[in-house]
């Protein structure tokens, strides 16, 4: 042991020991599925006092494997060693293990090579291997009678295919016109079913694979899930997305990965579902039908506040519709989507193909019930737009000033720079209840309710002393 400590002290220090003193180690380093592992690190590393430390164990000599996998450390002091390969933080150990304790320790002799150090990395070692946390993503299909439309959107609201995961209770919404669904875990399982359907439709089957889900839970095995590549292993874990794919970098000599990488799998089993029409009395109309289509991505459709039918190519229809002047509207998934509306005047025949249009904003109180007019005649697709025109002056001067305007809507507040000459208009405006706010350079605030009724509306707004008031 003196021996080896006075040779590492030389080495620490800067000098080289004489070619006859120091040993060599040469071997072949392969993957694990028996391809020569190029561009690693190999070391030999000195024994730690305790198997604990192996982190901060000194290395005496390191090399890299060529494009064969072959390495080979010189310069080693004589004495016993271990030899390890890959990253410094998760090594594999001669001949080919993860825990030092089972690695298998080699005597250096002065002057001598030990050849034939042939080991298998292991993949989570090797920086060559990308590890990927991956997602399921589960192809879907919708069967249905010839005639029925599935809706994703009701008047009981979103029709969405329900997953709630048993071991945590987490629940995931999917509406109906997705292709996949993507499991936000691949362990674990779960119950499954259909939020919303329309009572005039019932579910006939939903399935994974096999597996009838009306009665069983969907559960993700091996089996279900794609067949790797060559070179690739696909693993179930109990971490992260519960799938691990582990596959050889091509093309390069070395991979260097900082976190996690994330992807998606599709699996091999589909989720289906099969509707069909209930059979039931029909019910007596109470009202017209209207219909009309927009372009797909809407995900909600109402009438005074009433929730429609919406349908995934954008189509949609609204029954038992009562006489009087109604807002058609659509919402998006979020409040930055676009809006689509229309003002419509109802009587006793059906309206089809109805128009809507961009909205900026829709008023406060566009859940409202429909303004009623018993005995109408006629059918109309108003478009009905109109603008708030706004002069704005300061209250002791007079003067214009300038600032910011904004207008409150539901659920979006749009605003619109308010200049010098105190001017401002906001256009495309359905008649209904607004929340204007007026805010000055010099800070003086002044909000207000605006309501729009049949024709533009013009306000001189006069401005206070720098502080906040309220008028109705």
């Amino acid at each position: 042991m003196l021996g080896i400590f006075i040779h590492l002290i030389l080495l620490l220090q800067g000098i080289p020991l004489l070619p006859n003193q120091g040993g060599t180690v040469t071997g072949v380093l392969s993957t694990a599925d028996a391809r020569p592992a190029a561009g690693v690190r190999v070391a030999v590393m000195v024994q730690p006092d305790n198997p604990g430390d192996a982190g901060a164990a000194a290395l005496v000599s390191i090399s890299e494997t060529d494009d064969a996998g072959r390495f080979r450390l010189e310069n080693v002091p004589p004495g016993r060693y271990y030899i390890s390969a890959g990253r410094v933080e998760l090594p594999t150990y001669y001949p080919g293990t993860l825990e030092i304790a089972s690695g298998k320790i080699v005597t250096v002799a002065s002057g001598e090579t030990l050849a034939g150090v042939n080991f298998s990395i292991k993949d989570v070692s090797d920086r060559g291997v990308e590890t990927i946390n991956a997602a399921l993503r589960i192809p879907f299909q919708i069967h249905s009678d010839s005639g029925v439309r599935v809706p994703i959107f009701s008047e009981r609201g979103k029709v969405s295919l329900r997953l709630t995961h048993i071991p945590d209770g987490a629940t995931t919404d999917i509406l109906l016109d997705a292709p996949a669904v993507t499991l936000p875990i691949a362990t674990g399982e779960y119950r499954v079913g259909i939020e919303n359907l329309p009572e005039d439709l019932t579910l006939n089957s939903l399935t994974f694979g096999t597996t009838n889900l009306m009665i069983e839970n969907l559960k993700v095995t091996m089996g279900d899930l794609p067949d790797p590549e060559k070179g690739e292993q696909i693993t179930m874990t109990n971490t992260q997305t519960g799938i691990v794919v582990q596959r050889r970098i091509q093309g390069q000599s070395t991979y260097s990965q900082s976190g996690p990488v994330y992807g998606s799998i599709t699996s091999k089993s589909e989720l289906i579902l099969s509707v069909s029409a209930r059979s039931a009395a029909a019910s007596p109309a109470t009202g017209v039908q209207v219909r009309g289509k927009v372009f797909p991505g809407q995900e909600e459709a109402y009438i005074s506040g009433k929730p429609g039918r919406l349908y995934a190519d954008g189509s949609f229809e609204f029954r038992n519709v009562t006489a009087g002047r109604h807002i058609v509207f659509m919402l998006g998934g979020s409040s930055t989507s676009r809006q689509l509306s229309a003002v419509i005047t109802v009587g006793k025949a059906d309206i089809e193909n109805l128009q809507l249009q961009d909205t900026i904003t829709l008023p406060l109180d566009v859940m409202s019930p429909a303004v009623e007019q018993a005995g109408l005649q006629s059918e109309t697709a108003i478009p009905a737009m109109h603008s708030i025109n706004g002069h704005v002056v300061a209250e002791s001067t007079r003067m214009p000033v300038a600032g910011i305007v904004t207008v409150r809507g539901f659920n979006r507040s749009i605003t619109y720079s308010l200049p010098a000459d105190g001017e401002f208009e906001i256009p495309d405006l359905l008649p209904g209840s607004y929340g204007l706010k007026i805010e000055t350079f010099d800070r003086a605030t002044l909000t207000r309710t605006v309501v729009v009724e049949e024709k533009d509306v013009d306000l001189i707004l006069t401005v206070p002393l720098p502080q906040t008031i309220n008028e109705k």
